[in-house]
C-alpha cells in the first residue's frame, strides 16, 4: 500500500496544487465581484481577453501554484524520509485557510451592501457631498436645553448663535430680506450674503447679520469653510453664461490672457470659442498645467508636449502671432513657475492687467497662490489677501480674486536674476540627485518633475507704509486687509483668477466623488500597452472605449489613465453585451453603486465618429491620441505606411478628440514585459532617461 500511495503522489501533489488554486480564483471573484455579478462573469468569462483586474488575480494565482509546488515538493522530500505520506498536511494547511478566507469574504459583503447604498447627493453638484476620511471624525452634538449644535460647526464663527427655533438645518438659516454685501469671500470670490443657500457666497444669517465690513473681508463662505475644514462640497447653482459674461467683459481691455490646460484632459479643458470670447488678437501666454503627472518617454518630451499642446490651440482658432510664450508648469509641485514668471516680466512687463482664464479642474486656483507668494505679486500685499481655495473639485472658483502685480523695474528683474542665479547650482545638484535616485530606486517620487518657488523683495519692502492698509479690532484680533484706494495700489495692475467654465465635453458632473478620485491621477501616470488584432474592443473602465475595425498587424495600443481605471479588452461582437452585463460591477469599477434611480439616467456609449482612418508613422512611435475626456487617452501605434480603423466611444457621445500630433511620441519605450497568453504587456515605467529616442517628422 505504501508504495502505490508514492507511485500515486505526483497525481496528489498535481491535483491538490489545481484545486487550491481553483479555490483561491473562486474566493478572488466572489470578493471582488458581487453576487449579482458572479453568475454573469462565470459565463462571460472565457469572452473577456483580458481584464486588469482578472490578470492581477491569475498573476496571485501563479505566483501562490509556484509557492505551493516548492512548498509541497520540500514537504515531501521531508516526509519521505521518516516514510509518512504529507497529503494529510497539505489539507491542514488547507483548511487553517479557510477561516481567514470567509472572514475576509464576510468584511467585503458588508462593504458592497454599504456602496450600493447610493443616493443622488452622492454626487459633487448635488446638495451636500461628504468625502469619506479616516482622518474626518463624525461631529459629536450637544444637547442641551432641547437645543441641539454639533460642536464643531463653523467652531471659526465665534458669533453665531443659533436659536432653537430658528434652526432648520445644520447649515444655518437663510434671510431672504437682508441685502447682498459688496464684500467678497476671501476663497472663492463670490459676493457675500444670506440669501439663498444654493446661491455662490452664502453665509448663515446667525453669522453674516452681526458682522462688520472689516469682519467680512476675514471670513469665508460657507462653501468654502466646509470645502477646505471639513473636505465637505456644499454645490451651488451658477449659469453657464454667467461665467462666458464675466470673461466677455475684457474683451476690449487692454491685458493679458494666461490660457490654462490641463494636460490630462486638452482639447477637452480648452472652452469652445475662447478665441471668439477673449478676441482674436489678445496676446495670451498658453500654460499647460499638470506636467508631473505626464510620463516622461523620451529625452525630448517637454518639447513634444509643447508641439501637441501648440497645435490643438491653434486648431481651437488662436492664432500663431497672438501666443506670446508657451509653458509647462506644475502648481501643485511649483516646477516651472520660476520660469513663466521671468517671461512674464520680459515680454509682458507693465502693460496691463494678467487675467487667469481656463475650464474647471484646470489649476488655476493653484496657480493663483503661487503666484501670490511669489515675486510677481508685491510683497507688502501677500499675507494680506486670502489664497484662493483650492479643491479637486470643478467649479470651486466663482467670481474674480485678484492681487496687486509687481512692477518689474531694471533694478528689480536684475536683483531677481541675480537670486536665480545664485540658486541654478543648488537646484542642478538636486536635479541630478533626484535623477539618479530615480534611476537606481525606480522611484516614481524622485522622478516626478518639482520647483521651488522664492522670493527676492521681502527685505526691500518689509517696512511697508501703514497707510496701505485697513485696521479694525475687537473681532479676533487685529485685522490687516488691503486698502485699495491707497496711492500705491491705485495705479496698479492686477492679476485675476477667473471662474472656471464647465466644458460640455467633460465627464466629471456625472461621477460621484469616490468616482472622481478614480478617475483624476494623483502620481505620474504608468502607461499600460496592448497588441490589438483587428475586431476587438478596449475599454477605459465603464466610461470608454475604442473599436479596433481594421487594423493591421503590430499595432499596439497604450493606455493613459489612472490605475484605478480597469482596462478590459474583448471581441466587438461581444463588447456590447460585457458592457450592459457588468456596468457597475467592480469588474468595470467605474461607476460603481449603480441601483435602479442611477442605472435610469446614466447615459449610454455612444460613438462620435462611424469610424476614423488613421495613418501609421511606425510600429515604435504613436500616430495619435484618442482623447477619452477626463477618463484619459489612448495612444495608437501603427507601422509606417499603413492605415488604420477606428470606432471611439464614451458616455453621453461626448468629450471624444483625435490628437495629432500625440503628446507622448514615444510612449513605447515605456512597455514592460509582454504577459504570457495575453494581449497585454506588463505595467512599465512611468519614466526612461535613455539618451537615444526616435526623431520624428510630421
Amino acid at each position: 500500500m505504501h508504495l502505490l500511495l508514492r507511485n500515486l503522489r505526483p497525481f496528489i501533489v498535481r491535483n491538490y496544487h489545481r484545486k487550491s488554486a481553483a479555490a483561491l480564483a473562486a474566493e478572488i471573484n466572489r470578493d471582488n465581484v458581487s453576487s449579482k455579478y458572479s453568475e454573469a462573469l462565470e459565463k462571460f468569462k472565457d469572452r473577456i481577453l483580458f481584464n486588469s483586474l482578472l490578470e492581477v488575480q491569475k498573476i496571485k494565482i501563479r505566483k501562490l501554484d509556484e509557492l505551493t509546488s516548492s512548498l509541497v515538493k520540500k514537504r515531501l522530500k521531508q516526509e519521505d524520509a521518516l516514510g509518512v505520506i504529507p497529503l494529510p498536511v497539505a489539507l491542514n494547511q488547507l483548511c487553517d485557510e479557510k477561516p481567514k478566507l470567509e472572514e475576509k469574504k464576510e468584511l467585503e459583503v458588508k462593504k458592497q451592501k454599504k456602496q450600493e447604498e447610493f443616493t443622488v447627493a452622492s454626487l459633487p453638484y448635488s446638495r451636500f457631498l461628504k468625502v469619506q476620511s479616516s482622518e474626518l471624525e463624525e461631529p459629536e452634538e450637544i444637547i442641551e436645553d432641547k437645543k441641539v449644535v454639533p460642536n464643531n460647526w463653523l467652531k471659526d464663527y465665534e458669533l453665531y448663535d443659533e436659536a432653537e427655533d430658528e434652526l432648520q438645518s445644520e447649515y444655518g438659516t437663510p434671510d431672504p430680506n437682508f441685502p447682498v454685501t459688496d464684500v467678497p469671500c476671501g476663497g472663492c470670490g463670490a459676493l457675500l450674503h444670506c440669501k439663498d443657500p444654493s446661491i455662490p457666497g452664502y453665509l448663515p444669517s446667525e453669522i453674516l447679520t452681526d458682522l462688520n465690513e472689516e469682519e467680512m473681508k476675514t471670513v469665508h463662505c460657507q462653501r468654502c469653510h466646509f470645502l477646505s475644514r471639513y473636505n465637505t462640497a456644499i454645490s451651488v447653482s451658477v449659469k453657464p453664461e454667467d461665467y462666458i459674461n464675466i470673461i466677455s467683459s475684457i474683451k476690449d481691455e487692454s491685458a493679458l490672457a494666461i490660457v490654462m490646460v490641463d494636460l490630462l484632459d486638452f482639447p477637452c479643458s480648452i472652452f469652445p470659442n475662447l478665441s471668439n470670447i477673449l478676441g482674436k488678437t489678445r496676446p495670451i501666454f498658453l500654460v499647460g498645467n499638470k506636467v508631473d503627472l505626464i510620463p516622461r518617454d523620451s529625452q525630448n518630451y517637454l518639447e513634444n508636449i509643447k508641439q501637441s499642446l501648440k497645435s490643438e490651440a491653434l486648431k481651437m482658432g488662436f492664432e500663431k502671432k497672438s501666443i506670446k510664450h508657451t509653458a509647462l508648469i506644475s502648481a501643485k509641485t511649483g516646477y516651472g513657475v520660476e520660469e513663466l514668471i521671468t517671461k512674464l516680466h520680459a515680454v509682458w512687463k507693465y502693460k496691463g492687467n494678467v487675467y487667469l482664464i481656463g475650464c474647471t479642474n484646470v489649476g488655476k486656483s493653484s496657480l493663483f497662490n503661487a503666484l501670490l507668494r511669489s515675486d510677481y505679486c508685491k510683497s507688502e500685499a501677500t499675507n494680506l489677501i486670502q489664497r484662493a481655495t483650492a479643491s479637486p473639485w470643478p467649479g470651486t472658483t466663482l467670481k474674480m480674486l485678484k492681487f496687486p502685480i509687481m512692477r518689474p523695474s531694471d533694478f528689480r528683474v536684475a536683483q531677481r536674476a541675480q537670486r536665480l542665479a545664485a540658486e541654478r547650482s543648488a537646484k542642478y545638484l538636486e536635479d541630478e540627485y533626484r535623477r539618479q535616485e530615480a534611476k537606481d530606486r525606480k522611484s516614481i517620487k524622485h522622478a516626478t518633475l518639482i520647483g521651488h518657488i522664492g522670493r527676492t523683495f521681502e527685505k526691500i519692502e518689509e517696512h511697508s507704509d501703514p497707510a496701505a492698509h485697513s485696521h479694525s479690532g475687537g473681532y479676533a484680533g487685529k485685522i490687516l486687509t488691503l486698502n485699495e484706494k491707497d496711492e500705491r495700489y491705485i495705479q496698479s495692475k492686477w492679476c485675476f483668477d477667473t471662474p472656471g467654465v464647465m466644458h460640455n465635453d467633460q465627464i466629471l458632473p456625472l461621477l460621484t466623488t469616490d468616482e472622481i478620485l478614480k478617475v483624476l491621477p494623483r502620481h505620474m501616470i504608468r502607461p499600460r500597452m496592448f497588441f490589438m488584432k483587428p475586431g476587438m474592443s478596449l475599454f477605459i473602465a465603464g466610461l470608454a472605449r475604442l473599436d479596433f475595425l481594421d487594423v493591421p498587424r503590430l499595432t499596439r495600443a497604450i493606455v493613459y489613465s489612472s490605475l484605478h481605471l480597469p482596462v478590459t479588452i474583448c471581441n466587438t461582437e461581444d463588447a456590447d453585451e460585457f458592457y450592459e452585463k457588468f456596468l457597475g460591477s467592480e469588474l468595470l469599477r467605474v461607476p460603481m453603486n449603480m441601483n435602479e434611480e442611477r442605472l435610469s439616467k446614466w447615459p449610454k456609449l455612444e460613438p462620435l465618429y462611424d469610424e476614423i482612418a488613421i495613418d501609421g508613422i511606425d510600429k515604435h512611435v504613436s500616430a495619435c491620441d484618442f482623447v477619452m475626456s477626463s477618463a484619459g487617452w489612448i495612444g495608437v501605434n501603427l507601422p509606417a505606411n499603413t492605415v488604420g480603423m477606428f470606432k471611439p466611444w464614451i458616455i453621453g457621445g461626448k468629450g471624444v478628440h483625435v490628437r495629432k500630433p500625440a503628446i507622448l511620441l514615444n510612449g513605447f519605450n515605456l512597455r514592460g514585459h509582454r504577459i504570457r497568453d495575453s494581449p497585454a504587456y506588463s505595467i512599465g515605467d512611468a519614466y526612461t532617461y535613455r539618451k537615444v529616442f526616435r526623431k520624428v517628422n510630421l
